[in-house]
């Protein structure tokens, strides 16, 4: 009989692992891609800080700013705070290399947004003469 208990007690607690192991486990930050390293390469060391201070201490609107990043990944970035280095922001959720290009750029313009270009006007068709017009 105490055999019968050891075994179920020994069954039970190794369940109980098993269960443990299961359970999701957190994204553990790869390393960034040469592309990212690349493009963060081309920043000064100013530019890098500035950068690097608003992913650390900016809010949320501060971080919306940033061309490419709206609400959900303004909030992807403060989940992995605090970032030892700006190319750590891929580790965010939907921050890949296009956004982070993005942001490189945005941190190369001084930190202001472009300008958006006024569309194209069409040009105004020539008016038609009449051949009874022209004399």
């Amino acid at each position: 009989m105490k055999s019968v208990i050891t075994f179920l007690v020994i069954l039970a607690f190794s369940f109980s692992l098993s269960a443990a192991d299961t359970s999701p486990k957190a994204k553990t930050p790869e390393k960034p891609s040469a592309k990212v390293e690349a493009v963060a390469k081309t920043l000064t060391d100013p530019q890098r800080a500035q950068l690097l201070a608003l992913l650390n201490d900016g809010d949320e609107a501060a971080l919306m700013a940033i061309p490419g990043i709206g609400e959900v990944r303004a909030k992807a970035i403060q989940k992995v705070r605090p970032l030892t280095d700006v190319i750590n922001v891929v580790s965010a959720d939907g921050i890949g290399e296009g956004t982070f290009a993005q942001m490189v750029a945005y941190a190369k313009a001084g930190f202001t947004k472009p300008e958006k270009k006024a569309p194209a006007k069409k040009k105004a068709d020539p008016k038609k003469t009449d051949a009874k017009d022209t004399k």
